[in-house]
């Protein structure tokens, strides 16, 4: 029943309707007195299971999970895409020689690593050199042969 049903009801001066809103209420301070009555007696077991159902009651006073949530029109959705930031895309585009020679810039080249190259090469800021498991392989300049 509706909240102005139920205002319209009770001004109305239903008697059957309001003592049937009393008892409800009644009933529900009893519940509530008893819970908090027995509280100090409960394991921590039982307070989180009286808890979670709670918040059980609680959603499905609510309705359907699937009625609550919104509905997004195709412009919407488009405008929601649109104004996604857009994310760097990691993958694998070649050895880091190949990038090296394609970028020249190491700061550049650490843009576009995968995730394995980035966790197997290091790269120091300040001289824009690039180490494989402490060996340098790139000066800043080239590559390094060994």
């Amino acid at each position: 029943m509706s909240d102005s049903l139920k205002d319209i009801m009770r001004k109305a001066g239903n008697r059957d309707f309001n003592e049937r809103e009393r008892a409800k209420f009644h009933e529900k301070a009893d519940e509530l007195a008893e819970y908090y009555d027995n509280v100090e007696q409960k394991t921590e077991l039982e307070k989180r299971h009286d808890r979670f159902r709670q918040r059980q009651e609680y959603a499905s006073r609510l309705g359907p999970a699937a009625e609550r949530l919104p509905i997004i029109t195709k412009e919407e959705r488009e405008e929601r895409k649109k104004n996604r930031p857009e994310r760097r895309q990691i993958q694998f585009e070649g050895p880091i020689e190949k990038l090296i020679e394609k970028y020249k810039d190491p700061r550049e080249v650490f843009n576009h690593l995968s995730h394995g190259q980035l966790m197997k090469y290091e790269l120091d800021d300040e001289t824009g050199c690039i180490y494989e498991k402490g060996k340098l392989i790139f000066d800043g300049e080239k590559l390094v042969k060994e």
